[in-house]
């Protein structure tokens, strides 16, 4: 068995870009052509770049860890990598890369449904290959998690689409409205690894709603797309206790797709009841109907 610093010094050897290069062909054979139909609102009489140079820079950003877009492009204009960039893509010429102010344009115009459309295919290119398949709950479902995460927070209104937040200053009784924007993701569960399969936006419509928009309805709306754009796919949800409701139990019913949801005192109050009949052993009449179904 190799020492630590045996399998340090094995992992210097390593060409990773090779290797991402590899997975690539294997897995995503059709990416490239993807990347290049990538619709480009900018203008297009001072265009430089293709679409297809600019996401997959911003690609290999992140597959190699860097935090920063300055640091990308210090880093990638070498002419090595420009030269590994320009035969990965087959373009007859290349001769830097873009920078980070041209590829932040690209990105603020980019609609985000084709982005949406690059990762539909490339999950399912993996479903395809059935890599994964030992990860299924009871050999058939795929696990899904869903879940709110914030994205940004201000403390002064960024757009009218804010979620807003109130709190009270127990001294002063001063009121502070903190500013968000949040997404709600659906997971896709596979062993210790996660893929994102697809995004809701948590968002006001307006500034001036009655009811501000939540993870709740945002699910609905995701449960569409999911459906939609995995139509045939044997699911079941994962998520918190907030989701143990009626509303989440009927729209996985019409979808055929099963769930799993952390139970919390309090959130159903008549399942709570019913799980501590049976915990106790006693046969309440709740108890024994739901012993019998």
């Amino acid at each position: 068995m190799a020492t630590r610093r045996e399998k340090r010094e094995q992992e210097k050897e390593i060409n990773y870009f090779v290797e991402f290069l590899k997975i690539q062909k294997h897995f995503f054979k059709e990416l490239t052509n993807k990347l290049k139909k990538v619709k480009d609102h900018r203008s297009q009489n001072y265009i430089t770049y293709g679409s297809e140079i600019i996401l997959f820079t911003i690609l290999l950003k992140n597959m190699t860890g860097l935090k920063s877009m300055r640091s990308m492009s210090d880093g990638f204009n070498k002419e090595e990598c420009i030269e590994n960039i320009r035969t990965v893509l087959d373009l007859e010429f290349l001769e830097e890369l873009p920078h980070y102010d041209t590829i932040n344009d690209f990105l603020s115009r980019l609609e985000v449904t084709e982005l949406e459309e690059i990762r539909n295919y490339m999950i399912k290119e993996l479903l395809k290959k059935k890599c994964f398949d030992s990860y299924r709950i009871e050999g058939k479902y795929w696990g899904v998690i869903i879940d709110g995460t914030g994205v940004h927070t201000f403390h002064e209104k960024h757009c009218d689409h804010c979620l807003r937040r109130n709190s009270t200053n127990k001294e002063t009784g001063e009121i502070k409205t903190t500013y968000m924007h949040h997404v709600l993701e659906a997971k896709l569960v596979v062993g210790d690894m996660v893929f994102s399969i697809s995004s809701e936006f948590i968002e006001n419509e307006s500034e001036d709603v009655t009811k501000q928009d939540c993870e709740l309805k945002a699910f609905h709306r995701l449960a569409k797309k999911l459906k939609q754009t995995f139509k045939r796919l044997p699911i079941c949800i994962i998520g918190d206790s907030l989701y143990a409701c009626e509303s989440v139990f009927s729209r996985c019913d019409e979808y055929k797709w099963k769930y799993l949801c952390r139970f919390k005192e309090g959130r159903i109050k008549s399942i709570a009841s019913e799980f501590k009949s049976i915990k106790e052993g006693t046969k309440s009449k709740a108890g024994s109907s739901f012993l019998g179904k």
